[in-house]
């Protein structure tokens, strides 16, 4: 065997490994993403809410906000979703120093707001500040301990 043909067959070796991990990786998300629309189809029904309104984008946050906080919360969690992306956005090559730190302090004030709305939700499901620890650094797997496990639906509790 020649350089070139044993080059070819690498080459052919290293795209089938490549392929083959994405395949691996994508069928693992995908099911990973049905666990998810399952899970919080499971919150949703555990508060005595249509499962449906969990898998529409948007419209399941104002639901769980709805659920485990107030609506108002979910309104300034939306405006600090909008500014700090659009400001990110408008101002991505950093230029602006002014609208660089307005971004800084909107992530910051989002990232509080999300803390505050997962300690909502984890008194909201009779849990404690360790399991809303939980749902802020790993959201996914609490979810899915939120859907799947033990958890009450005890409605909004003072945060």
């Amino acid at each position: 065997m020649d350089a070139a043909t044993e080059e070819a067959v690498a080459a052919g070796a290293a795209a089938g490994i490549l392929g083959g991990m994405f395949v691996f990786f994508a069928i693992f998300g995908l099911i990973f993403f049905v666990l998810l629309v399952i899970a919080y189809w499971k919150m949703f029904t555990k508060a005595g809410v249509e499962g449906w309104k969990s898998i529409i984008p948007v419209y399941n946050t104002y639901t769980l906000y709805k659920l485990v906080w107030n609506v108002q919360n979910f309104w300034i969690y939306l405006g600090l979703t909008i500014v700090t992306y659009l400001f990110s956005g408008i101002n991505s090559d950093g230029s602006n120093v002014f609208l660089s730190i307005l971004t800084v302090v909107a992530g910051i004030a989002l990232l509080v707001w999300i803390v505050r709305a997962n300690i909502a939700t984890a008194k909201a499901y009779g849990k404690g500040t360790g399991f809303a620890v939980g749902l802020t650094l790993l959201p996914n797997i609490f979810t899915l301990i939120l859907g799947f496990g033990d958890a009450r639906y005890v409605g909004p509790q003072e945060a």
